[in-house]
């Protein structure tokens, strides 16, 4: 099982979730990491929540 890690979370109504997503996905691609894979959107209580795969936090967090 893929463990996700929390990455970003912002209101509902001050997002636009198209612009965040994209946002996730160019860090995974630079990265050379595939967006589609390492990056998910979520909404809880009123919130977009960004979670990255443990592979992407790791190259991150190292960069």
């Amino acid at each position: 099982m893929e463990e996700w890690i929390f990455a970003e979370k912002l209101p509902v109504d001050e997002a636009d979730p198209k612009k965040l997503m994209t946002k996730w996905a160019n860090v995974a691609e630079d990265m050379a990491l595939v967006p589609e894979l390492n990056v998910r959107m979520r909404v809880e209580d009123g919130h977009f929540v960004i979670e990255v795969s443990s592979e992407l936090f790791d190259v991150f967090r190292n960069a």
